[in-house]
């Protein structure tokens, strides 16, 4: 039985999940609307600006009138990362698997506001300004479960898909599960480290894997992760 606490606006709820137990934000509906209302007004600025190397939780439909936010099909993204894996081992054999500490949690309202001015969007001080409202109800960081929240960490993790093509690493990115292709593995995941330090964010070290023989030990996992965590990408 999950666990459940509640405060005005948020109930969180304790779920299992195969990396241990998340806790997700369940909010009311006045409150999500709000949510999505303002992410909808940005969601396709955020979209714009990401690369084609992004493959979890990309924008499929949004509108404010009358009100959406929809997501493209997970299992369809899923097949999509799978096909990317496969392009990169065809050409390398060693792969870099890391992903964030406590990722939504860490991406402050200040970051996404940086991020959002950065990309140009004008209501980026609104959304920065509700997230800190849900500070009060016991949010940290980005609520976790919420589609809006998953839309504006692509935002923030840009970021570090920008870096990593900037010196020509090849990688693909499941929201803040980082798989890079290199015959130098360790300079890799320097790189995505100081990716990260850059806006505040801290890689999972523990969870940090190299794996040499990437046919072989990739693309025979049906999940496609040597932790076996890429599943459903918005409850992180």
């Amino acid at each position: 039985m999950p666990a459940t606490t509640s405060h005005a606006r948020v109930r969180f709820v304790s779920v299992r999940h195969s990396s241990g137990r998340r806790l997700i934000s369940v909010l009311d509906r006045a409150t999500l609307e709000a949510y999505t209302h303002r992410v909808a007004q940005v969601a396709w600025e955020v979209e714009a600006n990401l690369s084609q190397h992004v493959l979890a939780n990309r924008v499929a439909a949004c509108s404010t009138d009358p009100l959406e936010l929809r997501l493209r099909p997970w299992r369809s993204e899923r097949s999509a990362f799978f096909g990317r894996l496969a392009e990169l081992t065809e050409r390398w054999d060693t792969l870099v698997f890391a992903d964030v500490r406590r990722c939504y949690p860490s991406i402050s309202p200040a970051l996404v506001g940086a991020e959002l001015r950065r990309i140009g969007v004008p209501t980026a001080g609104e959304v920065e300004s509700f997230l800190r409202g849900l500070r009060a109800d016991g949010v940290c960081g980005l609520p976790v479960g919420p589609d809006p929240s998953a839309v504006l960490a692509n935002a923030v993790l840009g970021h570090v898909d920008r870096r990593l093509e900037e010196i020509g690493l090849a990688h693909v990115r499941w929201v803040d599960d980082v798989v890079l292709a290199s015959s130098e593995p360790a300079s890799a995941l320097s790189s995505v480290r100081r990716a990260l330090a850059e806006i505040g964010l801290r890689v999972n070290e523990a969870k940090t894997r190299v794996i040499v023989g990437a046919p072989a030990a990739v693309l025979g996992r049906r999940l496609g992760s040597p932790t076996g965590r890429i599943g459903t990408p918005t409850r992180r």
